[in-house]
């Protein structure tokens, strides 16, 4: 949920930690003295439930609530906690750094982390013959600047917008987080956009979470309002799915559909300015920078592959350690 308060180009942002994390993240965080200086987060489980499973490093927690620093101080067992505002906390720590002349060589650490970075990158099945969500993604992400704001809906393709998607400022990446709010990229699209009435809104969404709040895609057009979507269709519940194959030995139930929605047909009808369907990768870079610069209610539905498994990921109950790659990252 802090995406883009560090910038994201940065060398020494290392990405999203977690179920879903970047391979750097999730490695570097095993060798890590100091896991967290955690100021008001919520410590969900797709993080914070990791640090259980073997890894021996301190923590640090100030939070302004105290029901929830007594639910962090009996779970995690922080070295160090503060009940308070955080910009006090903060600068009594800087003020008192300052007093004592206090110092900190990290040099080493820092070089190891950016080595560590570009060592394992990100990747995807780039022979594939249909389009990968994550390749859409890679794209996107070469593609906005700081003037973009996202929302994203639930599944695959918001953990791989977060993966990819670099983001230069705060309050740039709108995500529902673990809360794991389907239909979320839409609506929530509509307020940053009266919030932020100069910024370019992109809402990325899923088609099992599109459908959760269709009906404002009639509310887009009807006022007109310069937002622009990018969906990846790929006929499934993408997440649930992958959990299903690993699960229940590839049963599949409820997660795929056999028709064939012409979702960008929905939006035209509906009085869309611009809208697009692409399935052909030749086609993919441009419609997505026509999509950019398209003027009004913008659409483009990409078609993507069903057997396209997100990667890496820390399977439920497993530490940072258990990270499975995948065939594509760096092994």
């Amino acid at each position: 949920m802090a995406k883009g308060v560090v910038d994201e180009r940065d060398n020494l942002n290392l990405g999203m930690l977690g179920m879903f994390g970047t391979p750097y993240a999730n490695m570097i965080i095993q060798e890590n003295d100091f896991f967290f200086f955690a100021i008001g987060v919520r410590w969900d489980d797709r993080i914070a439930e990791k640090t259980g499973f073997g890894i021996d490093a301190d923590i640090a927690y100030i939070d302004i609530n105290p029901e929830k620093m007594h639910q962090i101080k009996i779970e995690n067992f922080p070295k160090f906690t503060f009940i308070g505002d955080s910009a006090t906390a903060l600068m009594d720590l800087l003020n008192y750094a300052k007093r004592n002349d206090l110092k900190l060589d990290i040099d080493q650490w820092r070089n190891s982390a950016i080595q560590l970075k570009y060592s394992w990158p990100l990747n995807y099945n780039r022979s594939s013959e249909s389009i990968q969500a994550a390749e859409t993604m890679d794209l996107l992400a070469g593609l906005i600047d700081e003037n973009v704001k996202i929302t994203t809906g639930v599944g695959n393709h918001q953990m791989l917008a977060a993966q990819y998607l670099k983001m230069q400022k705060e309050q740039s990446f709108m995500s529902s987080g673990s809360f794991g709010t389907m239909g979320f990229a839409i609506p929530t699209a509509i307020r940053v956009h009266h919030a932020n009435p100069d910024s370019d809104v992109i809402a990325i969404d899923g088609d099992g979470s599109l459908k959760m709040n269709l009906g404002e895609l009639h509310t887009i057009a009807a006022s007109d309002l310069p937002i622009k979507i990018l969906l990846l269709n790929n006929m499934s519940d993408g997440m649930v799915l992958n959990l299903q194959d690993v699960s229940y030995e590839v049963i599949r139930t409820g997660t795929q559909r056999q028709k064939d929605v012409q979702f960008a047909e929905i939006a035209k009808s509906f009085g869309f300015n611009y809208t697009k369907r692409v399935s052909n990768r030749r086609h993919l870079k441009q419609s997505i920078e026509s999509l950019l610069v398209a003027e009004g209610s913008s659409f483009l539905e990409v078609i993507t592959d069903r057997e396209e498994v997100l990667y890496p990921k820390v399977p439920a109950e497993c530490s940072y350690r258990n990270m499975i790659l995948g065939p594509y990252i760096n092994t």
